[in-house]
């Protein structure tokens, strides 16, 4: 069993509806169960929205609305049959790529992969789920704790999504300090180009194999026919000491992705 297609739309702000086709091969349909799960993250972790479902293809999501403009919601269909669990490809909500549009995504990321971006890890923060049950205070909606290491100042619990390895070009940052009769205070900027996987969004954070961590402030596509082809990322470096470090993390490994050769040290 194999899926043809997953479509997921959204023709109302207030819903997501999800589709899908499949394969089947030698085996009955009425054989199959469906569970539809959903995640902020490609990478998940996902939570079950609908299922198991018999005879059915198709479902809708009332829980998490795009009603915020850059949330991305990823869903993947889980078949269950005869010959065990069949698992689709994550789908974003979007237009349909076209070829010419395929092909410059492809270049880039090859040029991404092979010459100009680095190994960094990508973590999308939550913004939906369980809120914190340290520092937010349910009556005020607001939270009531800084540096709280249950939401890492998020206000909802875990608050990020697993790492994701990403191939990310940045430049040299701009730095700058002020000065007051309390405190000093430094500040870097930068700017940062990458692929479409992820689709990164505002206040996701950008960790380098170093340790230095970044803050998405803002994100420009470059798009054709609407379809994403490249990132442009604007990032500010969130300074050494705050609660972000605390995160655990173990770098993602790079199991497919490998480039065609290797930089070499000396001559």
């Amino acid at each position: 069993m194999t899926f043809s297609s997953v479509s997921v739309k959204c023709s109302e702000p207030d819903y997501m509806d999800i589709s899908w086709g499949f394969n089947l091969g030698s085996h009955d349909a009425l054989s199959y169960t469906y569970t539809v799960e959903r995640a902020e993250s490609p990478a998940g972790p996902y939570e079950t929205v609908a299922g198991p479902m018999r005879d059915r293809y198709s479902a809708r999501d009332f829980i998490a609305p795009r009603k915020r403009v850059w949330r991305s919601l990823y869903y993947r269909i889980t078949a269950n049959g005869p010959d065990g669990d069949t698992v689709s490809e994550p789908t974003l909500c979007g237009p349909r790529p076209p070829l010419d549009g395929l092909e410059m995504t492809r270049l880039h990321n090859v040029l991404l992969r092979e010459y100009t971006g680095r190994k960094c890890a990508v973590l999308s923060i939550r913004t939906f789920g369980d809120r914190c049950p340290a520092c937010y205070d349910r009556i005020t909606g607001r939270r009531t704790a800084s540096n709280c290491k249950v939401c890492w100042n998020t206000g909802f619990s875990r608050g990020y999504h697993k790492p994701i390895l990403a191939y990310i070009q940045i430049d040299p940052s701009d730095k700058a300090q002020t000065n007051t009769t309390e405190f000093v205070s430094e500040q870097a900027f930068a700017n940062a180009r990458m692929g479409i996987y992820p689709i990164v969004k505002s206040r996701d954070i950008i960790v380098e194999r170093e340790g230095n961590k970044w803050r998405v402030n803002s994100v420009r596509q470059t798009e054709r026919l609407r379809s994403p082809i490249h990132q442009e990322v604007s990032l500010t470096l969130i300074p050494p000491g705050d609660v972000e470090y605390k995160i655990p993390l173990k770098f993602p490994e790079d199991t497919e992705i490998r480039r065609a050769y290797s930089y070499k040290d000396d001559l």
